[in-house]
């Protein structure tokens, strides 16, 4: 089964007989609203949004179930149906997007400055880079992200639909149940359209990496050998039909049963078919990784780095940039360990001394696990009062602070941030792997919370939800390097704040996270520009910020099937600093940091230049 909405597709049909009821309304009354912006221009742009949403979930109904929403916001009962993965479907939401974006850049313009022209001038940069990026035809990709693989170690649907299935798909009515068991029926399916656009694209020269493949070979044969007894999917879902009042037990016997059938009959079959065809692509796969090996690719990296982060600056001056920031703060770092003695070896030698004294290393058992999220949501909010000073008043809403489960380790990255559904069900969330307990001495503890929590990501996103007034179309868009350099420009945030002024340890910690961070730049442009191999990236990391050969390894996999993430964090953090610097030397002693940050944080997600225009509009105006 599959929905589409042909009426709601913004066509000149569409458009035509929205400018009619506009008209009508217009005629009723043309008040400018408070920011200036004509009444009939406001409705027009409103409307036109509301349909640009609507559309972009028909593309992708998994989105529509992850952030909440409901029936009515999404237009269709999206609950029931996975997203369309064949090649079909990716072509076909490029065509639609590039519609779109003509109608976009037709509507009326709203008021200069103003939040609707704000969020209008958005969507025309999400779907201007969309474009610019999806053009290549491969890989995929939406309004916030490009992939140039169909599915990678970290990311595809036969990762992501069990994990949307178990955590989020709602399970609490007979109909809910009925809905369930539809998108699990449809998941053999989805695999199979996933697995030949990989078969085709590699064909067309564009497969991950070996490396990758042979992960993804091992993650789906696991899937594969499943059994209904010990499957998470089959004994979540069961778990969940005994909570639905009036269920009765012939009934919920049919629907386990059906599940149980549906794993072994059909999903771990498919799931067989993909770990053969991984390990057939792996034979064939190039054994390096990097887009300069695709056709194009070069064009490919460079869209993908203005889309991200605006920067109109080559790969290899991103480079060279880089490198000289990962030198200073390297400085930076053997400063602060000789400050406890750690003066002898490399840097990844002292910092593994660090990590091995009493206290860093939490246990590697259930014990040790929650004595380690225990601290982490001790810390948490430990950064209030440098927000209260830095930013003002925040709205206060709990984040939840757990481990990644177990049945979802091994994909997960080593930390994420969601924020709170719109239906309230799944409140913000922040997560760490603890696959690895080695991974997270006591020192680089802080630093992850401030990131993640307060006044990282969690605390850009309640301003995002409090303040910004989103349409559903923003909110369906976000920008890495507005995203995860504000998040990286919070860990700064708080070291200026005298967070680390009686934590010597905690100040370790933070530049190390500054390095990596610094140090993701490096690798990133390296392997998609520099022609870097595998295990030159990961060595690299390894000597400059002293991870492990494990973890360096991760993040080294997870920058070649990502290209530009790992950049953008880097450059957004530079870029808002340079901003601010410009704006307190423009405003001088009526710089106010509260106002500063809330030009860049009440605009929610956007593109850094127009962050950039925000900010230039503020201190020009007041400078005046």
């Amino acid at each position: 089964m599959s929905y589409r909405l042909s009426s709601r597709r913004l066509t000149r049909p569409v458009l035509a007989a929205a400018a009619a009821i506009i008209s009508f309304l217009a005629a009723c009354s043309d008040v400018a609203d408070p920011e200036g912006t004509p009444r009939r221009i406001a409705l027009e742009v409103e409307r036109t949004l509301t349909t640009v949403a609507q559309n972009e979930l028909v593309h992708d109904p998994e989105l529509a179930t992850g952030l909440g929403l409901s029936q009515e916001q999404a237009g269709y009962p999206f609950n029931r149906v996975l997203t369309d993965r064949s090649q079909a479907a990716f072509e076909r939401a490029r065509l639609e997007r590039l519609e779109t974006l003509d109608v976009l850049v037709r509507t009326s313009r709203p008021a200069k400055g103003s939040a609707l022209a704000n969020h209008l001038d958005t969507t025309i940069a999400a779907h201007e880079a969309a474009e610019a990026v999806l053009v290549a035809g491969h890989g995929t990709g939406n309004l916030s992200a490009f992939y140039p693989y169909v599915a990678d170690h970290v990311r595809g649907a036969y990762l992501d639909v069990p994990e949307l299935l178990v955590r989020r798909q709602p399970v609490q009515t007979p109909e809910d149940a009925s809905a369930f068991l539809e998108r699990a029926a449809q998941l053999p399916g989805t695999l199979d359209d996933e697995r030949r656009r990989l078969e085709a694209d590699a064909q067309a020269g564009v497969s991950p990496p070996r490396p990758i493949l042979e992960r993804m070979q091992v993650q789906a044969a696991i899937a594969a050998a499943a059994v209904p007894d010990t499957s998470f999917l089959v004994l979540t879902f069961e778990s969940q039909l005994n909570g639905i009042a009036g269920l009765k037990p012939e009934a919920r016997r049919q629907l386990s049963a059906r599940m149980r059938a549906l794993l072994t009959e059909e999903i771990t079959p498919a799931y067989g078919r993909l770990a053969a065809a991984t390990a057939r692509l792996a034979a064939s796969a190039p054994a390096e990784p990097g887009v300069w090996q695709i056709r194009g690719g070069d064009a490919f990296y460079e869209a993908i780095l203005a889309a991200y982060t605006g920067t109109r600056d080559k790969p290899d001056g991103l480079h060279a940039g880089g490198q000289a920031d990962v030198a200073a703060l390297t400085k930076d770092l053997d400063k602060a360990l000789g400050a406890i003695g750690l003066i002898e070896g490399t840097m990844g030698d002292r910092l593994g001394v660090l990590a091995l004294q009493p206290g860093q290393i939490y246990e590697d058992s259930d014990l040790g696990r929650a004595a380690l999220v225990e601290r982490l949501t001790g810390l948490n909010g430990r950064a209030r009062f440098v927000v209260n000073k830095q930013i003002g008043g925040v709205p206060s809403e709990p984040v939840n602070i757990s481990m990644v489960p177990a049945e979802f380790a091994q994909a997960a990255p080593p930390s994420a941030y969601a924020a709170r559904t719109a239906d309230g069900r799944a409140p913000a969330r922040f997560e760490i792997n603890l696959t690895r307990m080695s991974d997270w001495p006591d020192y680089r503890l802080p630093t992850l919370v401030f990131h993640e929590t307060i006044p990282g990501h969690h605390l850009k996103s309640l301003i995002a939800s409090s303040k910004a007034g989103l349409p559903l179309a923003r909110q369906l868009i976000s920008n890495p390097g507005y995203s995860d350099g504000w998040a990286a420009y919070a860990e700064t945030l708080a070291f200026e704040g005298g967070l680390y002024t009686d934590d010597p340890l905690g100040r370790i910690g933070y530049l190390q996270s500054m390095l990596l961070r610094a140090a993701r730049l490096v690798v990133d442009t390296g392997i998609h520009e520099q022609e870097w191999t595998r295990d030159r990236a990961i060595a690299y990391i390894v000597s400059v910020t002293g991870l492990s050969p494990e973890a360096a390894r991760d993040e080294v996999d997870r920058c070649s099937v990502w290209p530009g993430e790992g950049a953008a964090g880097w450059i957004g953090r530079q870029r808002i600093l340079d901003l601010r610097e410009r704006a307190q030397r423009v405003l001088g002693p009526r710089f106010d940091p509260k106002v500063f940050h809330a030009v860049i944080l009440n605009g929610g997600p956007r593109p850094l230049d127009m962050v950039e225009a925000d900010v230039t509009r503020w201190y020009t105006e007041l400078a005046r």
